[in-house]
């Protein structure tokens, strides 16, 4: 009788097996991540392609609306909505540049060959508070750092300036190009909005007919709550410019406002930007009343930040203001400015179907509630409520009743006869 060898091939067999299961798996794992980089290269080659169809789709889901409002109410005709409605938008934008060209180029140069006033003024108030605080200008001089500080920041901007002078031209023009192919696309979008969702109802399975319409309201319901809350947040911040140009007689009024109203667009970090240039004109040009104009800002952008962007951000996107800061650190890491700027609704979205889908589970997983006798019922007391709001109000009815079902009955009392 044969006796196997100690250390024969035999015996090995085991070992080999792992090494060999082993060697395959970190092979197929980085011939995975070799393509992963290869598509992330390949779609961020067609990063612009990209962005301009996302613009395009936002920019017909915002007019849309307002073409389908004039259809209704109007008798003209969806063409004539479509031409009035467009009209009206690319008008208004038309102004807006003709307003900066017109106003806001003059006085930013008128504020760029001024810089030299504004250093002298700026000092003697750095000067000011330096004597107030009774601070020796040998140990700090902060008059001769504000001098320092613009003797080289301006040389070195308008150097920058000069040298990008051909590029900032050509992105200008490529951005009205952009403009103009985003109009064209979305006019094709809002004149025939039933061909597209038609085809996406078509290509998707039948039993999955439900869940595309809910993610297309989601979708609706997400950015429009984010835009709304945005325009609301821009609104407040025009009219506190406004308010304090008048009453302070704040110079570079347009310019003051257009700049803060850019600003606010950015989320959640916007409002503390658009403090600073009211703060700087205010301080180079009416340094009197300047430390009032700071207070009355730091004030209405306090109840700005802290009372009304958290709650319009709940109610219009349904985000929790901790789910906000990590949507703009997330969207800033990933594609900058543009990542920042849609990266809340896209979490909203991304939060909503989470929601709905925690909710159905919660429903279904509770014994005695039907889902959709809730659901009719809900409706038929209001019929505007979506379902997405119908199955959450199921779901705390389905948590009520799981509680009731789980609490613990007492003791009986005892009967005296």
């Amino acid at each position: 009788m044969s006796q196997r060898r100690v250390g024969s091939p035999e015996q090995a067999t085991p070992e080999r097996d792992l090494l060999r299961a082993a060697f395959l798996g970190l092979g197929a794992l980085f011939f995975g991540l070799a393509l992963v980089d290869r598509a992330l290269g390949v779609i961020g080659g067609f990063g612009s392609l990209v962005l301009i169809i996302f613009l395009t789709w936002l920019f017909a889901f915002l007019i849309s609306p307002l073409v389908d409002s004039l259809d209704r109410r109007l008798p003209l005709g969806r063409g004539l909505a479509m031409a009035v409605a467009y009209g009206s938008v690319v008008g208004s934008m038309a102004l807006f540049v003709i307003a900066v060209a017109q106003v806001g180029v003059p006085e930013a140069a008128d504020l760029l060959g001024r810089t030299d006033e504004i250093t002298v003024t700026i000092a003697r108030l750095a000067g000011d508070i330096q004597n107030a605080l009774g601070v020796d200008r040998s140990v700090l001089d902060l008059g001769a750092i504000v001098e320092n500080a613009q003797q080289q920041l301006v040389p070195a901007v308008t150097q920058q300036l000069n040298a990008q002078i051909q590029t900032i031209a050509g992105g200008v023009v490529s951005v009205f190009g952009s403009l103009f192919i985003i109009v064209i696309l979305s006019l094709y979008a809002v004149a025939d909005p039933g061909s597209i969702t038609d085809t996406l109802r078509r290509a998707v399975p039948n039993r999955h007919a439900q869940s595309l319409v809910l993610v297309q309201r989601t979708v609706g319901r997400a950015f429009r709550g984010f835009l709304r809350s945005q325009l609301v947040l821009v609104a407040i911040q025009i009219v506190l410019t406004l308010a304090l140009g008048v009453v302070f007689g704040l110079p570079y009024l347009f310019l003051l406002t257009a700049t803060t109203a850019v600003l606010m667009f950015i989320p959640f970090f916007g409002p503390p930007l658009a403090l600073i240039p009211i703060v700087f004109v205010s301080l180079a040009f009416r340094p009197e009343t300047a430390l009032l104009v700071i207070v009355i800002l730091v004030v209405a952008q306090t109840v700005l930040v802290n009372a009304v962007q958290p709650r319009l951000l709940r109610e219009g996107v349904g985000l929790h203001p901790i789910l906000v800061i990590l949507a703009l650190l997330l969207g800033s890491q990933v594609a900058g400015l543009w990542g920042a700027i849609f990266a809340i609704p896209i979490v909203a979205v991304l939060n909503l179907l989470l929601r709905y889908v925690i909710d159905l589970r919660a429903v279904n997983e509770v014994e005695g509630i039907d889902l959709e006798e809730v659901i009719t019922e809900i409706q038929a007391d209001d019929p505007e409520v979506p379902v997405e709001d119908a199955v959450a109000i199921a779901a705390q009815q389905a948590e009520a009743l799981q509680d009731s079902q789980e609490r613990p009955v007492g003791p009986a009392r005892p009967q005296h006869p």
